[in-house]
Protein backbone atom coordinates (compact mmCIF):
# COMPACT_ATOMS: atom_id res chain seq x y z
CA UNK A 1 0.00 0.00 0.00
CA UNK A 2 0.76 3.13 -0.50
CA UNK A 3 2.31 5.42 2.17
CA UNK A 4 -0.39 7.63 4.17
CA UNK A 5 -0.08 11.82 3.66
CA UNK A 6 -1.87 13.55 6.17
CA UNK A 7 -3.62 16.62 5.18
CA UNK A 8 -4.01 19.39 8.64
CA UNK A 9 -7.01 21.49 8.64
CA UNK A 10 -6.72 23.39 12.18
CA UNK A 11 -5.45 26.82 10.37
CA UNK A 12 -8.08 26.49 8.41
CA UNK A 13 -11.36 24.33 9.83
CA UNK A 14 -9.80 24.41 13.34
CA UNK A 15 -10.04 28.51 13.50
CA UNK A 16 -13.62 27.96 11.99
CA UNK A 17 -14.34 26.45 15.85
CA UNK A 18 -16.54 29.15 16.95
CA UNK A 19 -15.51 31.40 18.70
CA UNK A 20 -11.36 30.63 17.88
CA UNK A 21 -8.84 33.17 16.32
CA UNK A 22 -5.49 32.58 15.80
CA UNK A 23 -2.98 35.57 15.27
CA UNK A 24 0.14 35.51 13.10
CA UNK A 25 2.43 34.68 15.00
CA UNK A 26 0.49 31.59 16.50
CA UNK A 27 -0.43 30.35 13.05
CA UNK A 28 3.48 30.53 11.75
CA UNK A 29 4.48 28.90 15.32
CA UNK A 30 1.37 25.91 14.69
CA UNK A 31 2.46 25.72 10.44
CA UNK A 32 6.30 24.77 11.83
CA UNK A 33 5.18 22.48 14.24
CA UNK A 34 3.30 20.94 11.68
CA UNK A 35 5.69 20.56 9.55
CA UNK A 36 8.08 19.16 12.45
CA UNK A 37 5.43 16.28 13.16
CA UNK A 38 6.06 15.29 9.50
CA UNK A 39 2.04 16.39 8.15
CA UNK A 40 2.83 16.12 4.67
CA UNK A 41 0.02 18.87 3.45
CA UNK A 42 -1.71 22.31 5.05
CA UNK A 43 -4.29 23.57 4.37
CA UNK A 44 -3.84 26.70 6.23
CA UNK A 45 -6.77 28.96 5.32
CA UNK A 46 -9.50 30.06 2.71
CA UNK A 47 -7.67 33.57 0.79
CA UNK A 48 -11.69 34.59 0.73
CA UNK A 49 -12.05 35.45 4.08
CA UNK A 50 -10.42 38.82 4.54
CA UNK A 51 -7.04 40.63 3.48
CA UNK A 52 -5.65 39.24 6.87
CA UNK A 53 -6.49 35.80 6.13
CA UNK A 54 -4.26 36.43 3.16
CA UNK A 55 -1.69 38.07 4.85
CA UNK A 56 -1.31 35.08 7.04
CA UNK A 57 -1.07 32.28 4.49
CA UNK A 58 1.31 34.36 1.92
CA UNK A 59 3.45 34.46 5.46
CA UNK A 60 3.26 30.95 5.84
CA UNK A 61 3.66 29.98 1.91
CA UNK A 62 7.49 32.38 2.56
CA UNK A 63 8.66 29.71 5.69
CA UNK A 64 9.47 27.57 2.96
CA UNK A 65 8.27 24.45 4.89
CA UNK A 66 8.58 20.61 3.28
CA UNK A 67 4.73 20.15 3.73
CA UNK A 68 3.08 21.60 0.84
CA UNK A 69 0.84 24.78 1.68
CA UNK A 70 -2.88 24.81 0.21
CA UNK A 71 -5.85 26.72 0.43
CA UNK A 72 -9.86 25.85 0.31
CA UNK A 73 -11.96 27.61 -2.13
CA UNK A 74 -15.36 27.88 -2.56
CA UNK A 75 -16.58 27.32 -6.61
CA UNK A 76 -15.81 30.50 -7.93
CA UNK A 77 -13.14 31.57 -9.78
CA UNK A 78 -11.82 34.61 -8.11
CA UNK A 79 -10.95 32.71 -5.06
CA UNK A 80 -8.95 30.40 -7.08
CA UNK A 81 -7.78 33.49 -8.29
CA UNK A 82 -7.11 34.37 -4.82
CA UNK A 83 -5.31 31.33 -3.89
CA UNK A 84 -2.72 31.68 -6.84
CA UNK A 85 -1.92 35.14 -5.57
CA UNK A 86 -1.16 33.81 -1.88
CA UNK A 87 1.59 31.72 -3.61
CA UNK A 88 -0.41 28.32 -2.10
CA UNK A 89 0.69 25.52 -3.97
CA UNK A 90 -2.68 23.44 -3.69
CA UNK A 91 -5.87 24.15 -3.83
CA UNK A 92 -9.07 22.16 -2.26
CA UNK A 93 -11.99 23.07 -4.26
CA UNK A 94 -15.13 22.02 -1.68
CA UNK A 95 -18.15 21.16 -4.26
CA UNK A 96 -21.11 20.60 -2.61
CA UNK A 97 -22.56 16.53 -4.14
CA UNK A 98 -25.15 15.91 -1.49
CA UNK A 99 -29.06 16.68 -3.50
CA UNK A 100 -29.89 19.13 -0.42
CA UNK A 101 -25.96 21.11 -0.79
CA UNK A 102 -26.91 21.30 -4.30
CA UNK A 103 -30.16 22.55 -4.45
CA UNK A 104 -30.30 25.14 -1.16
CA UNK A 105 -26.87 26.13 -1.35
CA UNK A 106 -25.89 26.05 -5.15
CA UNK A 107 -29.17 25.95 -6.52
CA UNK A 108 -28.11 23.38 -9.38
CA UNK A 109 -28.64 20.49 -10.92
CA UNK A 110 -26.00 17.84 -10.24
CA UNK A 111 -25.78 18.32 -14.15
CA UNK A 112 -24.80 21.71 -13.42
CA UNK A 113 -22.51 20.84 -10.59
CA UNK A 114 -20.62 18.51 -13.02
CA UNK A 115 -20.23 20.82 -15.18
CA UNK A 116 -18.61 23.76 -12.69
CA UNK A 117 -16.75 21.42 -11.36
CA UNK A 118 -14.78 20.42 -14.51
CA UNK A 119 -14.60 24.09 -15.38
CA UNK A 120 -12.80 25.27 -12.15
CA UNK A 121 -10.45 21.90 -12.28
CA UNK A 122 -9.70 23.35 -15.55
CA UNK A 123 -9.07 26.82 -14.54
CA UNK A 124 -7.21 25.39 -11.08
CA UNK A 125 -4.70 23.73 -12.94
CA UNK A 126 -4.06 26.32 -15.56
CA UNK A 127 -2.93 28.23 -12.59
CA UNK A 128 -0.22 25.66 -11.83
CA UNK A 129 -2.03 24.59 -8.56
CA UNK A 130 -2.33 20.84 -7.24
CA UNK A 131 -5.88 21.17 -6.93
CA UNK A 132 -7.99 18.85 -5.13
CA UNK A 133 -11.72 18.09 -5.33
CA UNK A 134 -13.48 17.91 -2.11
CA UNK A 135 -16.76 16.19 -2.41
CA UNK A 136 -18.82 17.87 0.67
CA UNK A 137 -21.43 16.19 2.23
CA UNK A 138 -20.52 12.81 0.13
CA UNK A 139 -22.37 10.56 2.68
CA UNK A 140 -25.22 12.25 1.48
CA UNK A 141 -24.06 11.85 -2.07
CA UNK A 142 -25.27 9.55 -4.85
CA UNK A 143 -22.15 7.21 -5.01
CA UNK A 144 -22.40 6.88 -9.27
CA UNK A 145 -22.53 10.65 -9.25
CA UNK A 146 -19.43 11.04 -7.11
CA UNK A 147 -17.55 8.77 -9.16
CA UNK A 148 -18.11 10.33 -12.82
CA UNK A 149 -17.54 13.65 -10.67
CA UNK A 150 -14.22 12.28 -9.26
CA UNK A 151 -13.72 10.45 -12.74
CA UNK A 152 -13.78 13.76 -14.71
CA UNK A 153 -11.82 15.95 -12.41
CA UNK A 154 -9.14 13.98 -12.63
CA UNK A 155 -9.30 13.45 -16.55
CA UNK A 156 -8.78 17.30 -16.26
CA UNK A 157 -5.80 17.61 -14.06
CA UNK A 158 -7.18 17.25 -10.29
CA UNK A 159 -4.35 15.41 -8.20
CA UNK A 160 -6.53 14.46 -5.29
CA UNK A 161 -10.46 13.88 -4.90
CA UNK A 162 -11.87 14.14 -1.24
CA UNK A 163 -14.80 12.18 0.29
CA UNK A 164 -16.55 13.98 3.21
CA UNK A 165 -18.75 12.91 5.81
CA UNK A 166 -19.62 16.59 6.58
CA UNK A 167 -22.34 15.82 9.20
CA UNK A 168 -20.70 12.88 11.09
CA UNK A 169 -23.37 10.76 10.13
CA UNK A 170 -21.72 8.04 8.99
CA UNK A 171 -20.42 4.32 10.84
CA UNK A 172 -17.21 2.65 9.91
CA UNK A 173 -18.80 -0.21 8.08
CA UNK A 174 -21.15 2.13 5.61
CA UNK A 175 -17.85 4.44 5.24
CA UNK A 176 -15.56 1.26 4.22
CA UNK A 177 -18.15 0.36 2.01
CA UNK A 178 -18.01 3.77 0.22
CA UNK A 179 -14.73 4.32 0.03
CA UNK A 180 -14.33 0.63 -1.70
CA UNK A 181 -16.95 1.38 -4.21
CA UNK A 182 -15.15 4.92 -5.18
CA UNK A 183 -11.93 3.76 -5.11
CA UNK A 184 -12.68 0.93 -7.77
CA UNK A 185 -15.29 3.29 -9.89
CA UNK A 186 -11.82 5.95 -10.34
CA UNK A 187 -8.27 4.88 -11.81
CA UNK A 188 -5.34 4.09 -9.04
CA UNK A 189 -3.50 6.76 -9.80
CA UNK A 190 -6.19 9.16 -8.42
CA UNK A 191 -5.44 9.79 -4.67
CA UNK A 192 -8.32 9.77 -2.60
CA UNK A 193 -8.57 11.57 0.40
CA UNK A 194 -10.81 11.88 3.70
CA UNK A 195 -12.75 14.39 5.84
CA UNK A 196 -14.76 13.23 9.01
CA UNK A 197 -16.54 15.36 11.33
CA UNK A 198 -17.41 13.75 15.26
CA UNK A 199 -20.86 14.63 15.48
CA UNK A 200 -21.76 10.88 16.87
CA UNK A 201 -18.17 10.36 18.15
CA UNK A 202 -17.05 8.47 15.06
CA UNK A 203 -14.73 10.84 13.35
CA UNK A 204 -11.83 8.57 14.25
CA UNK A 205 -13.11 4.86 13.44
CA UNK A 206 -14.57 6.43 10.17
CA UNK A 207 -11.62 7.83 8.99
CA UNK A 208 -9.42 4.38 9.94
CA UNK A 209 -12.11 2.48 7.99
CA UNK A 210 -11.55 4.74 4.90
CA UNK A 211 -8.23 4.34 4.60
CA UNK A 212 -8.52 0.18 5.64
CA UNK A 213 -10.42 0.71 2.54
CA UNK A 214 -7.65 2.56 0.54
CA UNK A 215 -7.95 6.39 1.40
CA UNK A 216 -4.33 7.62 1.44
CA UNK A 217 -4.90 11.01 2.67
CA UNK A 218 -6.56 11.68 6.12
CA UNK A 219 -7.64 14.73 6.65
CA UNK A 220 -7.26 15.75 10.11
CA UNK A 221 -6.94 18.84 13.17
CA UNK A 222 -5.03 19.05 16.27
CA UNK A 223 -7.14 18.03 18.82
CA UNK A 224 -9.74 17.64 16.66
CA UNK A 225 -10.89 21.40 17.00
CA UNK A 226 -13.43 22.23 14.07
CA UNK A 227 -16.89 23.19 12.89
CA UNK A 228 -19.93 21.89 15.78
CA UNK A 229 -18.52 18.62 17.85
CA UNK A 230 -15.27 18.51 16.31
CA UNK A 231 -12.87 16.78 13.10
CA UNK A 232 -10.99 13.52 13.27
CA UNK A 233 -8.07 14.49 15.80
CA UNK A 234 -4.35 14.36 14.29
CA UNK A 235 -3.25 12.37 17.61
CA UNK A 236 -5.82 9.68 17.25
CA UNK A 237 -6.10 9.21 13.53
CA UNK A 238 -1.71 8.80 13.98
CA UNK A 239 -1.74 6.29 16.07
CA UNK A 240 -4.72 4.27 14.70
CA UNK A 241 -3.10 3.94 11.57
CA UNK A 242 0.26 2.61 12.86
CA UNK A 243 -1.36 0.75 15.46
CA UNK A 244 -4.21 -0.73 13.87
CA UNK A 245 -4.68 -0.48 10.26
CA UNK A 246 -0.53 -0.77 10.01
CA UNK A 247 -0.08 1.82 7.21
CA UNK A 248 3.29 3.53 7.05
CA UNK A 249 3.11 7.83 7.40
CA UNK A 250 5.92 10.16 8.07
CA UNK A 251 4.40 11.53 11.03
CA UNK A 252 6.40 12.00 14.08
CA UNK A 253 4.64 10.41 16.93
CA UNK A 254 6.90 12.11 19.58
CA UNK A 255 5.60 15.43 18.66
CA UNK A 256 1.89 15.04 18.80
CA UNK A 257 1.98 15.95 23.12
CA UNK A 258 3.93 19.13 22.74
CA UNK A 259 1.54 19.90 19.52
CA UNK A 260 -1.61 18.99 21.13
CA UNK A 261 -0.33 21.46 24.18
CA UNK A 262 0.73 24.44 21.30
CA UNK A 263 -2.83 24.29 19.92
CA UNK A 264 -4.66 23.83 23.15
CA UNK A 265 -2.81 27.27 24.17
CA UNK A 266 -3.56 29.22 20.92
CA UNK A 267 -7.37 28.01 20.53
CA UNK A 268 -8.31 28.18 24.06
CA UNK A 269 -10.13 24.79 23.52
CA UNK A 270 -8.92 22.91 26.54
CA UNK A 271 -7.85 19.05 26.26
CA UNK A 272 -10.27 16.98 28.24
CA UNK A 273 -8.11 15.06 30.91
CA UNK A 274 -9.50 11.50 29.56
CA UNK A 275 -8.34 12.49 26.46
CA UNK A 276 -6.77 9.65 24.37
CA UNK A 277 -3.23 10.19 24.20
CA UNK A 278 -2.49 13.68 24.97
CA UNK A 279 -4.86 13.96 27.56
CA UNK A 280 -3.53 14.34 31.68
CA UNK A 281 -4.87 11.25 32.51
CA UNK A 282 -3.75 9.18 29.58
CA UNK A 283 -1.00 7.50 31.08
CA UNK A 284 -1.90 8.17 34.71
CA UNK A 285 -3.06 5.08 37.29
CA UNK A 286 -4.64 4.95 40.57
CA UNK A 287 -6.57 1.62 40.78
CA UNK A 288 -4.69 -0.56 42.78
CA UNK A 289 -5.99 -3.21 40.79
CA UNK A 290 -4.00 -1.65 38.08
CA UNK A 291 -1.10 -0.06 39.56
CA UNK A 292 -0.47 -3.46 41.32
CA UNK A 293 -0.52 -5.21 37.27
CA UNK A 294 1.79 -2.23 36.15
CA UNK A 295 4.17 -2.65 38.93
CA UNK A 296 4.30 -6.76 37.51
CA UNK A 297 4.63 -5.91 34.10
CA UNK A 298 3.75 -2.77 32.41
CA UNK A 299 1.88 -4.69 29.51
CA UNK A 300 -0.80 -5.59 31.50
CA UNK A 301 -2.59 -2.23 31.51
CA UNK A 302 -0.25 -0.38 28.83
CA UNK A 303 -1.86 -0.54 25.24
CA UNK A 304 0.23 2.38 24.02
CA UNK A 305 3.82 3.03 25.73
CA UNK A 306 3.63 6.79 26.75
CA UNK A 307 6.76 7.02 25.54
CA UNK A 308 6.13 6.61 21.98
CA UNK A 309 4.07 9.92 22.42
CA UNK A 310 7.08 11.82 24.48
CA UNK A 311 5.08 11.04 27.76
CA UNK A 312 5.78 8.93 31.12
CA UNK A 313 3.63 6.82 33.36
CA UNK A 314 2.47 8.09 36.21
CA UNK A 315 0.92 6.56 39.64
CA UNK A 316 -1.67 8.88 41.16
CA UNK A 317 -2.68 8.18 45.04
CA UNK A 318 -6.51 8.87 45.56
CA UNK A 319 -9.70 6.46 47.27
CA UNK A 320 -8.55 3.21 44.72
CA UNK A 321 -5.50 3.38 45.65
CA UNK A 322 -3.88 -0.09 47.14
CA UNK A 323 -1.58 -1.84 49.36
CA UNK A 324 1.43 -2.21 46.37
CA UNK A 325 1.32 1.56 45.35
CA UNK A 326 2.14 2.17 49.26
CA UNK A 327 4.54 -0.51 48.97
CA UNK A 328 6.15 1.45 45.68
CA UNK A 329 6.02 4.83 46.81
CA UNK A 330 7.70 4.01 50.29
CA UNK A 331 10.47 1.79 48.60
CA UNK A 332 11.37 4.45 45.75
CA UNK A 333 12.39 6.66 49.47
CA UNK A 334 13.80 3.28 51.18
CA UNK A 335 12.02 3.14 53.62
CA UNK A 336 10.41 -0.08 54.80
CA UNK A 337 7.18 -0.90 56.52
CA UNK A 338 4.95 -3.95 57.65
CA UNK A 339 2.17 -4.58 56.29
CA UNK A 340 -0.26 -2.95 59.25
CA UNK A 341 1.67 0.29 59.12
CA UNK A 342 0.86 0.20 55.24
CA UNK A 343 -2.70 -0.57 55.76
CA UNK A 344 -2.79 2.56 58.17
CA UNK A 345 -1.09 4.91 55.60
CA UNK A 346 -3.51 3.82 53.04
CA UNK A 347 -6.52 4.52 55.29
CA UNK A 348 -5.05 7.85 56.17
CA UNK A 349 -4.59 8.64 51.95
CA UNK A 350 -8.21 7.33 51.50
CA UNK A 351 -9.81 9.13 54.34
CA UNK A 352 -8.23 12.16 53.04
CA UNK A 353 -9.16 12.24 49.26
CA UNK A 354 -12.69 11.34 50.49
CA UNK A 355 -12.87 14.40 52.62
CA UNK A 356 -11.28 16.67 50.47
CA UNK A 357 -13.61 19.65 49.96
CA UNK A 358 -15.69 19.92 46.36
CA UNK A 359 -16.04 23.24 46.25
CA UNK A 360 -13.36 24.09 44.26
CA UNK A 361 -14.51 21.95 41.35
CA UNK A 362 -17.74 23.74 41.60
CA UNK A 363 -15.34 26.93 41.08
CA UNK A 364 -13.74 25.42 38.30
CA UNK A 365 -16.39 24.49 36.39
CA UNK A 366 -17.35 28.28 36.77
CA UNK A 367 -14.56 29.16 35.33
CA UNK A 368 -13.99 27.45 32.75
CA UNK A 369 -17.97 28.44 31.24
CA UNK A 370 -17.11 31.92 32.07
CA UNK A 371 -14.01 31.81 29.91
CA UNK A 372 -15.77 29.76 27.26
CA UNK A 373 -18.67 32.42 27.13
CA UNK A 374 -16.27 35.64 27.16
CA UNK A 375 -13.37 34.29 24.58
CA UNK A 376 -15.72 31.60 22.45
CA UNK A 377 -17.98 33.96 21.55
CA UNK A 378 -18.55 37.96 20.20
CA UNK A 379 -20.08 40.29 22.94
CA UNK A 380 -23.59 41.28 21.69
CA UNK A 381 -23.16 44.91 23.04
CA UNK A 382 -20.15 45.01 20.99
CA UNK A 383 -21.47 44.27 18.09
CA UNK A 384 -24.49 46.78 18.17
CA UNK A 385 -21.88 49.60 19.23
CA UNK A 386 -20.44 48.29 15.49
CA UNK A 387 -23.48 48.51 14.09
CA UNK A 388 -24.84 51.84 15.00
CA UNK A 389 -20.99 53.03 14.49
CA UNK A 390 -21.34 51.97 10.88
CA UNK A 391 -24.50 52.99 10.02
CA UNK A 392 -24.00 56.48 11.17
CA UNK A 393 -20.86 56.76 9.37
CA UNK A 394 -22.35 55.20 6.33
CA UNK A 395 -25.17 57.93 6.50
Amino acid sequence: MRPVTFVDGTLREGEQTAGVHFTMDEKIHIAKALDNAGVGILDVGMPSVSAGEREAIRAIVKLGLKASVGVSVRMRKQEIDQAAACGASEIFIICPVSPVHMKSKLKMSSGQVKELAKELTVYGASKSLTVNLVAEDAARGDIPFMIALLDQSYSLGAKRVFICDTLGLMDPFKMKTMVEDIRAGIPDEVGIGIHCHDDLGLATANTLAAVAAGADFPAVTVNGIGERARNAPLHEVGLGIEKIIQRSSHLDHSRLYDLSRLVERCSGIFIPPHAPIVGLNAFRHESGIHVDGLLKDSQTYTGLAPEEVHRSATIVLGKHSGIRTIEYLLQLKGIEAGQDLMVRILEQVKAYKEAEEKAENQRMVEAVEQFYTRHLSFPEGVFWDIVHRVIAEYE
